[in-house]
């Protein structure tokens, strides 16, 4: 059989896709592998083109038998996949919590017994299981409303042992992370896996606790780049 150049193929084969033929790459729906010459097309074993298969229209060449072709591996446009399960190196922005170490977090009058009442330090912290890096503190507060009114949170912040902080000093943590704060995203120095990030924090001063039920109790969640 005479094969037609390649340039008349290559002609041909845009021509076939404009009109919607099937695309044959050395298979025929419900036949076996094919490997030779269509009439009037030429070689369709791997061919980049579209070539038309007709009911009825032969193939001329070698037929054999590999069995069925392998699956397309299709996933969602969320979830790529370098291999079936072995997804690509992802990155999220997700919340992760600053547990406090005692005290629940609380501060409060002497009369109350399971809150810091002298005003010590209570540690804020967490150990991310996967690399994360900070950029937002959020800090909220509860108690008695006395206790919320009089009350401000100050402290550092350090990831492992580094001080994520110009100079050595307390900051106002609570202004710094107040949900309503404007333009206060940070860079925290990437934690690795298994590193603390923590805060260390204190009131400003408990004067304001005048009843001896008076407390206020801090949550703080930090936000951050996580690698996954």
């Amino acid at each position: 059989m005479n094969q037609r150049p390649r340039h008349v193929q290559r002609q041909q084969g845009v021509q076939q896709q404009q009109v919607g033929y099937p695309r044959v790459i050395g298979y025929v729906a419900g036949e076996e592998e094919v490997e030779g010459y269509a009439p009037g097309v030429g070689y369709v074993a791997g061919a980049p083109y579209e070539v038309p298969m007709p009911q009825g229209r032969p193939i001329v060449g070698r037929r054999h038998h590999v069995g069925p072709p392998h699956p397309a591996i299709r996933s969602a446009p969320w979830r790529p996949m370098l291999a079936p399960g072995s997804p690509p190196l992802g990155e999220g922005h997700v919340p992760m919590p600053l547990n406090p170490e005692s005290f629940g977090g609380a501060w409060g009058s002497t009369g109350l017994t399971t809150v810091n009442t002298s005003n010590g330090l209570i540690t804020f912290s967490a150990r991310p299981q996967k690399p994360f890096k900070t950029s937002r503190l959020l800090i909220t507060k509860g108690g008695t409303a006395n206790g919320l009114s009089t009350s401000q949170l100050v402290g550092q912040n350090y990831v492992g042992t580094d001080l994520q902080q110009g100079e050595v000093g307390q900051i106002a943590l609570e202004a710094l992370g107040a949900p309503s704060s404007f333009d206060t995203w940070v860079s925290f120095k990437q934690a690795e896996p298994g590193v603390w990030i923590r805060v260390q924090a204190q009131l400003l001063s408990v004067a304001g606790f005048t009843s001896t039920t008076d407390y206020v109790q801090y949550n703080i969640t930090a936000i951050g780049h996580y690698l996954h």
